[in-house]
């Protein structure tokens, strides 16, 4: 099945990576939301792409420099459109009380070694949701210590390659040696070829790095990949829509 995962929620029509994202993506239909997680100075998981807080907020300096306080104290919507002002970065208890139910989630650890995984493996065993969270990562530590904490949880490696041969042969062997389940290439490195080569080997492939380029999309779709990030999942549905009827 096709997986339309908003990528970092539905970040055409709302500030990347809040919850007024997360909330369009749940009302979009999507089959998953992506996000990214970081670490702050003093130990707190919250949701931010860029290792500063200084395109996405008002705030100035790097994520693992600040404490929580001082994260909390930020504008998150406002860069966007004055009609988010105030919105909030989101903390991971508060992401997972809120949609875990709503939404699949995706989430991307950025942040290697700084107790991430522990922090989503405690917060995802008290809740009883492991089949409903996924953590992605092209940290290596990442995926293995996720697995080691929550046997369960499916996990993918995201990764950079070109069509060669032997390079899928390689990520093909150390997908397995992770316990993925999942590999996520590029979408503009995506081909026939390589789909094959790891369906074959049943393992599931995502692209990313989609955006919001419509024709990369359609061709994905086309090829077979099992799901992509888009950043407008509303109109990754229609695309999905269209190629269904052409087959049919």
């Amino acid at each position: 099945m096709f997986r339309n995962i908003a990528h970092r929620g539905d970040s055409i029509r709302a500030p990347e990576n809040t919850l007024a994202s997360f909330e369009a993506a749940v009302d979009a239909g999507v089959s998953a939301i992506e996000m990214d997680l970081r670490a702050t100075a003093d130990g707190h998981v919250v949701v931010m792409h860029d290792s500063t807080v200084d395109r996405t907020t008002d705030g100035r300096g790097a994520v693992g420099d600040l404490v929580l306080e001082e994260v909390r104290s930020l504008d998150a919507g406002a860069w966007f459109d004055s009609r988010f002002a105030g919105e909030r970065v989101p903390e991971l208890p508060n992401v997972l009380d809120r949609l875990v139910d709503r939404a699949s989630l995706v989430l991307h650890v950025k942040d290697a070694g700084r107790g991430i995984e522990q922090a989503v493996a405690r917060e995802v065993a008290s809740r009883g949701v492991a089949d409903r969270v996924r953590v992605s990562s092209n940290h290596h530590s990442v995926l293995t210590t996720t697995r080691e904490l929550v046997a369960e949880i499916g996990t993918t490696w995201i990764v950079w390659f070109r069509d060669w041969r032997w390079w899928m042969w390689y990520v093909a062997g150390k997908v397995r040696r992770l316990k993925a389940d999942c590999v996520a290439p590029p979408g503009g490195c995506v081909t026939e070829t390589m789909l094959k080569y790891f369906h074959d080997r049943g393992v599931t492939v995502r692209a990313w790095g989609v955006g919001r380029d419509e024709d990369l999309a359609a061709r994905l779709i086309t090829l077979g990949v099992d799901g992509m990030t888009f950043d407008d999942p509303r109109r990754l549905s229609e695309l999905l829509a269209a190629a269904r009827e052409d087959i049919a």
